[in-house]
């Protein structure tokens, strides 16, 4: 769906409301939306419970209100119950903006845009609803916030110049491309610190203070606070312990036949609650000769972080088959999805280790 061709330009809905997912890539198309002065409702819901999150909305969805879905796919239940919302004359409209190769399916239906990839680059969703404001002829108009005594988080916003909206535009898209860079593992194939870094200050901090953060840079230019500085090399030194720990505890479980890949794989297995991607990649790259996969188990969330290099594997279509989702080289799925027989070959592999 591009976002020219709806039924409305986006200020003439009454209320706009967007459904996108909790990491670093789903909050980016709400800050995004915030930099082009669109007011909106942001609702952050895990992978797993997005359709039950979409479904309550379409039942609440009023005359003349928009809601935009990012960084998520939907059921095929779900998609035919937009279908019928957007074919009614009531002014509602639903649009799902996506990047992951397990989802390109939805791209039958006209009100989705799901593109992994655009001209041979890597995309997120946050560069694909920049790219759909930017072709829409939106202009950068950052919605400013205002702590008041009595009332926190006013939004207002204020007449800019030429010049100041192409600044703005500027920084806003090395930020959407910072995301970028993180969301598709990018950044570790260019070297580009900063990308990674901003993930890491994403995850420290409150997700209404990280996002009020990055509009004062889009205003000021300052990416990083003296304090996201401080607190990035005080988390180096915690990365390096935690890869070098990791690494002496994961325990590999050979030849594992896995739905969604045609032949058994060894995977290597390690639990944590912290540097899902770093350490992922740190041990595909370190035990590429040993192992095809790197799974990093989540116990307090339940959930389990798929990692690889290469393209032997395609780690989406495995997170698939268990109700999960992703890219090839970075998925994920809920732990107990993948059965009893994944964890009693992890407890033997830790046996003979």
């Amino acid at each position: 769906m591009n976002l020219k061709n709806l039924p409305k330009r986006l200020q003439n809905y009454e209320n706009i409301h967007l459904i996108t997912h909790t990491d670093l890539d789903g909050v980016g198309p709400s800050i995004v939306l915030r930099a082009y002065g669109i007011t909106h409702s942001p609702y952050y819901v895990e992978t797993r419970k997005v359709d039950e999150a979409v479904q309550a909305r379409l039942a609440e969805l009023n005359d003349h209100e928009l809601l935009i879905i990012t960084d998520l796919s939907v059921n095929d239940e779900t998609a035919e119950m937009i279908e019928k919302v957007n074919r009614k004359p009531d002014g509602r409209f639903v649009v799902l903006i996506d990047h992951h190769a397990s989802a390109v399916s939805l791209n039958e239906y006209t009100w989705a845009t799901v593109l992994p990839t655009v001209n041979d680059i890597k995309m997120s969703a946050t560069t694909l609803i920049f790219k759909e404001l930017k072709d829409a002829g939106y202009e950068v108009s950052p919605i400013i916030h205002v702590t008041d005594e009595e009332i926190e988080d006013i939004e207002k916003t204020t007449e800019y110049s030429v010049i100041e909206k192409e600044l703005f535009f500027d920084r806003l898209a090395h930020l959407v491309e910072d995301i970028r860079l993180y969301d598709t593992w990018d950044w570790n194939v260019l070297s580009i610190q900063e990308a990674t870094d901003l993930n890491t200050i994403f995850y420290a901090r409150r997700r209404h203070d990280f996002i009020h953060a990055r509009m004062d840079y889009i205003l000021n230019g300052q990416l990083f606070t003296p304090e996201d500085t401080a607190y990035l090399e005080f988390s180096k030194d915690e990365l390096r312990k935690v890869l070098k720990k990791k690494a002496k505890q994961m325990v590999i479980v050979p030849n594992f036949q896995l739905k969604g890949h045609e032949t058994p794989i060894n995977i290597g297995v390690v639990e944590t609650d912290s540097y899902y991607s770093e350490l992922g990649n740190h041990l595909a790259e370190k035990y590429t000769e040993e192992i095809d996969a790197v799974f990093i188990i989540s116990l307090v969330k339940n959930r389990v972080s798929l990692r690889s290099i290469g393209d032997t594997v395609n780690l989406s279509e495995i997170a698939k088959a268990y109700n999960g989702g992703g890219h090839p080289n970075a998925s994920g799925c809920d732990l107990s999805e993948l059965g009893p027989e994944f964890l009693l070959a992890v407890l033997e592999a830790g046996k003979n280790k």
